[in-house]
């Protein structure tokens, strides 16, 4: 054999069995089974998931997946939440009542959620069973405007759960769980058969008159949308490619009760039935929202042209948005410019696309990290990063901008292995969902930022902007930027929330991570925000004599199709020390003016009527050179608190109740835990040390902050 194939094909094989392992754990990331449970004709699959954000309620929780168990001489559905295909045969793309009688075993089952198909949009019904208190109960519900177009995961149609089955998780008492027996299902037939369809088609353009990508409703009188044609954007959720999403939330001035979507690459053709329909185009909210009513007919057959019509223009001021936070796999570099479709449609510049792990094995993959990984076209850009560590126990983490994938397998638990890699990578190291206070994540900001591994923080999310630990942080003196992300597929829309860094004129994704890091910054689902310090639009660090003037002049805007400000407010240490609420024409403005007495750090804070809110990056006021910035008469309060946190961590043990994705980490989570124990137990002995020393810094006695 040639001595460079031989030596070639050792490394593929070498390659290949360094993969293996993740190849056989590499399960459903939603620990998706099929189970062979078909009690009548109707339900052809049956299917079990951990989790579902899409069903209309608040999304299922992490409980392993459930499946089939014989009670009494019945076979059962045993477990937290399943799914159900129906039969197209049977019922697909309707619009009628749909009956389904349902027969539990009451020992397990409380009560149920069934999430289905709406017509309109997707809805849930939640029963607690009542009346007899025989074991086997049948119950029967009927689902209004039942539409069974395949729309929800795998291509299913309703879905069934315990009532506690949501997030956050309720470990108490019963009620996580069913005991699904038997199903009977039955149809209204009252469907009004459609008039022969006629062909439409549409082009969307920007504001430069060029072809470009967008989101669009397009929906009856009575808020259904038509299915998307084949010349709807790929969209890419978990395992599957889909045409058709949901939206959980709207513009404020959104005009129908319709909540389905679809993405279009400038141009779109479908055949539809006569009739009238209400047209919704959107581009993010920079962008206004172009609606108008179309008439389908064969007097006047639909081609439509959307122009849109821009509210702002950020870049042209150098601003540029960036979700931190999406997960879309990317096995190959095919798949680049379908992504890039659908998150350019939410006018997304840098979309971080994240390879997500947890103990055992990794979702998600990316063909390359750092500049092999990097896909820009327009102004609109893709990059791998990574959500890792992440555990139930210590929080999720976030790394961007790095050159590789680190998952440091024995030593999983001890997150600081994996920042120091992500930073001499040259990337970013924060925690996500740090916005709804997921996962623990107090453990990991308490032990991890005075460690000095932190640099960001996830504050904004599912329309929740939590200042708490930011504001903890920077008044312990800590330096750290405040970012957004959606948590595509899992939680919103991509582009949801984001994060806007002032670039300049040039972008590029190198660019993006500089200024974020380095220039101004802040989060937003929606409002904008700009602010002067002492005339100055740029800086981010300023350097003052003690009773120098300093003037702050900001200006916060919000889309009009999307909200209504309420208030602009100047933070100062956590607290609010001016705003302003007087609407202009140009939005919310505030200006004040004061002295400079001891170093501090300030920031931007507006919010809307209708749950819009926006959050600058902090900025940093020196005076007479000294650089702790922190809030002298709450420091030791606050690091008291964290330090009893980190005592409480200590004693603590992991919850495999708690695990997200228990049905593959169950083996690998206690054991990592232990063997990570001795060295965590040394950090929080660090960390401890680090706090005191801040307290003791604040009384004067001791050394300078570290």
């Amino acid at each position: 054999m040639n001595s460079k194939i031989g030596l070639s094909l050792l490394v593929f094989i070498l390659l290949l069995l360094s993969i293996l392992p993740a190849i056989a754990h590499n399960e459903h990331p939603l620990g998706r089974q099929q189970i062979p449970w078909s009690p009548n004709p109707a339900i052809l699959r049956t299917l079990s998931y951990n989790f579902d954000f899409a069903g209309g309620g608040d999304f299922v929780t992490w409980r392993p997946p459930g499946g089939l168990e014989q009670r009494d001489g019945r076979e059962c559905l045993v477990g937290p939440y399943f799914f159900f295909d129906v039969n197209d045969e049977f019922a697909f793309d309707i619009d009628e009542p749909v009956t389904i009688k349902l027969l539990f075993d009451r020992t397990v089952t409380e009560g149920f959620n069934l999430s289905y198909d709406h017509a309109v949009k997707p809805t849930v019904v939640s029963r607690t069973l009542k009346g007899s208190t025989e074991r086997w109960h049948w119950e029967t519900v009927t689902l209004p405007r039942a539409r069974f177009a395949n729309r929800k995961y795998a291509k299913t149609d309703f879905a069934i759960g315990g009532l506690k089955s949501l997030f956050p998780a309720d470990n108490s008492g019963g009620g996580h769980r069913i005991a699904l027996c038997d199903i009977e299902i039955s149809r209204a037939n009252k469907t009004q058969q459609s008039q022969p369809p006629l062909d439409i088609s549409l082009s969307i353009t920007d504001e430069n008159g060029e072809l470009t990508s967008a989101r669009v409703g397009l929906y009856d009188a009575t808020g259904r949308s038509p299915l998307a044609t084949d010349s709807a954007t790929i969209v890419h959720r978990f395992s599957e490619q889909i045409r058709d999403l949901s939206l959980r939330q709207v513009p404020a001035s959104w005009p129908t009760d319709g909540r389905f979507v679809f993405y279009v690459d400038g141009n779109y053709r479908a055949s539809l039935a006569p009739g009238r329909y209400t047209l919704v185009v959107s581009k993010g909210p920079e962008y206004r929202l172009h609606v108008e009513t179309i008439n389908v007919s064969r007097e006047n057959l639909a081609s439509v042209e959307v122009k849109l019509q821009r509210w702002i223009n950020m870049p042209a001021k150098g601003w540029f948005s960036g979700d931190d936070h999406i997960h879309i796999a990317r096995n190959e570099p095919d798949v680049n410019r379908s992504i890039l479709s659908f998150t350019s449609a939410e006018d997304i510049h840098l979309a971080n696309l994240l390879q997500m792990a947890n103990v055992t094995t990794w979702h998600f993959p990316q063909y390359a990290f750092g500049t092999p990984g990097h896909f820009v076209r327009k102004n609109y850009s893709l990059a791998a990063g990574q959500e890792s560590p992440r555990t139930s126990h210590r929080g999720h983490t976030i790394s961007l901008n790095a050159q590789k994938f680190h998952w440091p397998e024995k030593d999983y638990f001890l997150y600081d292995r994996t920042a120091n890699a992500i930073h001499q990578d040259g990337g970013l190291f924060g925690y996500a969902h740090v916005a709804i206070d997921g996962f623990n994540v107090s453990w990991g900001l308490a032990l991890d930022v005075p460690l000095g591994i932190v640099d960001f923080l996830e504050m904004l999310q599912m329309g929740v902007l939590n200042t708490e630990y930011l504001y903890d942080f920077l008044n312990l003196g800590y330096k750290l930027l405040p970012s957004a992300g959606s948590d595509y597929p899992y939680i919103h829309i991509a582009g949801a929330e984001r994060v806007y860094a002032k670039v300049g004129e040039s972008f590029s994704i190198p660019a993006w991570f500089d200024a974020w890091r380095s220039n101004r910054s802040f989060v937003s689902n929606g409002p904008m925000i700009e602010f002067l310090v002492n005339e100055d639009a740029d800086g981010v660090e300023y350097h003052l004599a003690r009773g120098e003037t300093i003037n702050i002049a900001a200006k916060a805007q919000v889309n009009p199709d999307f909200d209504e400000l309420e208030t602009v407010q100047l933070i100062v240490h956590g607290n609010v020390l001016a705003s302003g609420s007087s609407q202009t024409e140009d939005g919310l403005s505030l200006n004040h003016t004061f002295r400079a007495e001891e170093s501090f750090w300030f920031a931007i804070r507006t919010r809307g009527k209708n749950g819009t809110v926006a959050h600058t990056a902090p900025v940093y006021v020196y005076v007479d050179g000294n650089k702790q910035f922190w809030n002298k008469e709450n420091a030791e309060q606050i690091a008291l608190k964290y330090i009893d946190i980190l005592k409480t961590m200590r004693s603590s043990t992991p919850d495999l109740n708690e695990e997200w994705e228990r049905f593959n980490v169950e083996k690998d989570v206690l054991p990592k835990w232990h063997h990570a124990k001795p060295s965590l137990d040394t950090q929080i002995d660090q960390a401890i040390e680090r706090y005191k020393t801040q307290i003791e810094t604040v009384e004067g006695k001791s050394r300078p902050l570290q």
